[in-house]
């Protein structure tokens, strides 16, 4: 069997920033805390914990002298008045690009006008960024737009100001976009979704569309995992997501020559590196 991996796959510049953050703090602090998990992924996570990073599933769950790290996805701004009001000191992780996010709906908000969000409304980076303003709006996908707009007698002349999720598929996206532009006379847009997002998913597309089968690695729970596996399925017939390789669907790969192999932006490594040797080595008849 060829494998044929992708070129970004794995950890993205935010994730690897927020691991690294986690891993010296677990070495160098007394109470090293995360809040809820620094990322997607429970192999990374779980080395975490062995080293005695505990997780919190509530800022009010903190005590003075903790050290607590605030999670790639990021987190609303009272999460911060609640950490240091405990006496907590704060390591925040949050990747650059969410802060980005977060920054552009307090401005909006500001100026008056509605911040807009296109992206999963139970995801923690949305919820965090609607921790920044006081009603954000949130579309996960052209649909739901329409729908809002046509309850909505003065929508045409809200000021809005629109946001993606980082991770969002582009697809959602533009669809959305063009929803809005037909309905709302006063926009603002910011093209928010990720770079490494979007080459991670053009990379996806492009490769499952001239090899026999994609194996998707990452946690479950990964946004941006979920959202490559979905590109895949419509440019390939056999996608399987996974998280290790322990579970490659040996009987579902069966006649395949040449597999694509791409990841999730919280998918170590180590675990990229696994499943390839495994699949390269494994005969398949």
């Amino acid at each position: 069997m060829e494998v044929i991996e992708a070129k970004s796959a794995g950890f993205c510049f935010g994730v690897a920033r927020a691991v690294k953050m986690a891993w010296e703090l677990a070495g160098t602090a007394q109470r090293p805390r995360m809040l809820g998990s620094v990322i997607h992924n429970e192999h990374v996570t779980g080395a975490l914990a062995e080293q005695g990073m505990t997780a919190l599933s509530h800022p009010d769950e903190a005590q003075a002298g903790d050290s607590v790290l605030l999670r790639a996805h990021g987190v609303g701004r009272a999460v911060y008045d609640t950490l240091s009001g405990r006496g907590a000191a704060i390591v925040d992780a949050t990747c650059p690009r969410v802060a980005h996010v977060q920054q552009l709906v307090k401005e909006a908000q500001d100026e008056g006008r509605q911040p807009v969000m296109i992206g999963d409304p139970n995801h923690p980076e949305v919820q965090g960024v609607g921790g920044w303003c006081s009603s954000l709006v949130v579309f996960s996908g052209p649909d739901e737009i329409a729908e809002w707009a046509e309850s909505i007698a003065a929508a045409g002349e809200t000021a809005l100001t629109v946001v993606s999720q980082t991770t969002l598929r582009r697809e959602v996206w533009e669809s959305s976009l063009k929803i809005l532009k037909k309905q709302c006379t006063n926009l603002k847009i910011f093209d928010t979704i990720c770079d490494a997002t979007h080459t991670r998913q053009s990379e996806a597309a492009l490769l499952a569309a001239r090899v026999d089968a994609m194996v998707v690695v990452g946690d479950p729970q990964s946004a941006n995992t979920k959202h490559l596996t979905e590109i895949c399925r419509l440019h390939c017939s056999r996608v399987f997501q996974i998280e290790s390789a322990d579970e490659l669907p040996w009987a579902e790969l069966s006649g395949c020559r040449v597999v694509g192999l791409t990841a999730g932006a919280s998918t170590p490594a180590s675990i990229i590196k696994e499943v390839k040797k495994t699949m390269s080595e494994e005969k398949i008849q």
